[in-house]
């Protein structure tokens, strides 16, 4: 999305997108790009992809020594004097946002005017044997003076979109939380923004805004715009789950399933942890309106913790997780503290003892409170939670499960004990393995046939294949050979069902229903037909084969 932004501001120039994974070849990538013989190459550096950026920079410079090199983006520009002295192959790095900084850069290398660079505020560069820094980029207050950057361009299906910046928050791990003001974009611009990315047919549209419902009543505007329009375009949002209110509750209860996906940052529910980051939550009210959002049962939720904040230790991230587990989200996502240069945790790290990698993406290593050890662990319980939960590959034996446990964490770190004797971190693991391992670790913890018979419907719902692993086969007696007969013959005449070719019988302990986000079981003895063909199951009692 920024490039996007930044060649709006230049389209006097001929200028060219450029767009490449991390996973592709360095060497690649800086041939393509030289043999279109560029004046100036612009980067826009985020963790995830800065070291792969300073590479093709370099080499670009090698391949022709005449490109200006230009670094934008948050990851360098709260050290672009260290980093403009460490690689001289990087000309200028745009600090801040870079919107109304980058034209009158380009015209300055164009005319080759270093009097110029000078009066541009938020750069650094070189000027002969010196370095020059010209302050952070000023502020945009009128963000609709920021053009739109997907005009007569429609790049993918899945589009970044923000309708503000800044953020109302100072967590101390965040960098938005340098942005002091929080400023928007008219509600009719973004209306009209949003029905143009709709007309073309966007599969989603992910804002980027740190938190959506910020102003209440811009966020309710869009949000019944879009419920109005029920378009097939999915809408994800960042939102602030303790500051929704009962209008926001009786707004999204109109929404059509699936229109819209929230994802809420806890990070923790201890409140001297939230003191340290300098963080305002108020959990139970965002446990009260997800638990609302999720018996409504349309809108995706996805949470967010974060191991390694100041002085949190195991037994408050066990509390912290066990807290939102007990909401049961559609996702928990587990992640691990960023020491982000510039970031107010930064300059705090030595006082909470935070030691993390001198590289991208600067993960944290160990606390005050947390060992290496015990995050090198908890990387390990992320990789199963990740696997089993997330993933909702076992969502009805979980479902199941899960009403006869007290402690989500226990759970969760004896099942990662037990991948971690049975080597699943030493090899690649197929999904067929995964239900093997969960059914050995279950079986002995609950009863047999139960938890056979859920992880069946899992793995049949899942793999759309009815030749079930050997360790979910049916042993199926003569008596039941008689009962599948009648139950075909059933089918034929009842259901209507004259070809049985793709179905699958099976003796079953339980029906399992599953109703928006609801399961229901039905104990009893079945002969259970899998359509899987059309993505359903019939039960037909044992009894009434007799």
């Amino acid at each position: 999305m920024a490039i996007r932004y930044l060649k709006r501001e230049i389209e006097d120039y001929d200028v060219e997108l450029y767009e490449s994974t991390i996973n592709e070849d360095i060497l690649k990538i800086s041939f393509d790009i030289g043999s279109k013989e560029p004046d100036v190459v612009a980067f826009s550096c985020y963790i995830w992809n800065i070291e792969n950026t300073l590479k093709v920079a370099n080499t670009l410079k090698n391949i022709n020594e005449n490109i200006k090199i230009v670094l934008g983006g948050p990851e360098v520009s709260f050290d672009s004097m260290e980093l403009i002295n460490k690689y001289d192959f990087v000309d200028f790095v745009i600090k801040g946002e870079g919107e109304k900084v980058i034209k009158p850069l380009i015209d300055s290398i164009r005319l080759n005017s270093l009097d110029r660079l000078r009066n541009i505020k938020g750069l650094t560069y070189r000027e002969n044997l010196n370095i020059v820094d010209t302050g952070f980029a000023e502020t945009i207050t009128d963000l609709d003076s920021i053009k739109f950057p997907y005009e007569n361009e429609i790049p993918d299906k899945i589009i970044y979109y923000e309708a503000s910046r800044g953020c109302p928050f100072r967590c101390s791990y965040c960098m938005s939380s340098i942005d002091k003001r929080v400023r928007f974009r008219s509600l009719e611009l973004v209306k009209k923004e949003l029905k143009y990315l709709i007309d073309n047919n966007v599969k989603l549209v992910k804002f980027v805004d740190r938190t959506f419902n910020a102003n209440k009543n811009f966020s309710r505007e869009i949000w019944k715009y879009l419920i109005d329009l029920s378009p097939t375009t999915k809408f994800h949002f960042e939102i602030a789950a303790d500051l929704l209110e009962d209008e926001d509750i009786k707004i999204l209860k109109r929404a059509k399933e699936g229109l819209f996906q929230f994802e809420v940052g806890v990070q923790t529910t201890n409140i001297k942890v939230l003191e340290n980051i300098n963080r305002r939550m108020n959990f139970e009210r965002v446990k009260d309106n997800i638990n609302k959002i999720l018996q409504i049962g349309n809108i995706h939720c996805h949470l967010d913790l974060i191991v390694g904040l100041p002085e949190e230790d195991i037994n408050s991230f066990r509390k912290s997780f066990n807290a939102v587990m007990s909401i049961n989200p559609d996702e928990l996502q587990i992640g691990f503290l960023k020491v982000l240069k510039g970031s107010p945790i930064y300059y705090d790290k030595d006082k909470y003892g935070i030691k993390y990698c001198g590289y991208a993406p600067y993960q944290v290593l160990k606390t005050s409170a947390l060992s290496s050890q015990e995050i090198s662990y908890l990387l390990k319980f992320e990789e199963v939670f990740e696997t089993y939960y997330n993933s909702h590959i076992f969502e009805r034996t979980f479902n199941y499960v899960f009403s006869y446990i007290d402690d989500y964490y226990i759970f969760f770190k004896e099942l990662t004990d037990y991948l971690i004797q049975n080597g699943f971190f030493e090899r690649s693991i197929g999904l067929q393995e995964k239900f093997f391992q969960i059914f050995n670790f279950l079986i002995k913890r609950f009863e047999g046939n139960t938890i056979k018979d859920l992880l069946i419907y899992d793995y049949l719902y899942n793999t759309k294949k009815i030749n079930l692993p050997e360790f979910l086969k049916k042993d199926i007696d003569e008596d039941m050979e008689v009962k599948i007969k009648i139950c075909k013959e059933r089918i034929i005449d009842t259901l209507g069902l004259n070809n049985l070719k793709g179905l699958l019988i099976l003796p079953m302990c339980l029906d399992v229903r599953k109703i928006n986000r609801s399961i229901e079981f039905n104990f009893s003895d079945f002969l259970v037909i899998f359509d899987l063909k059309n993505n359903r199951h019939y039960a037909i009692s044992v009894k009434e084969l007799v």
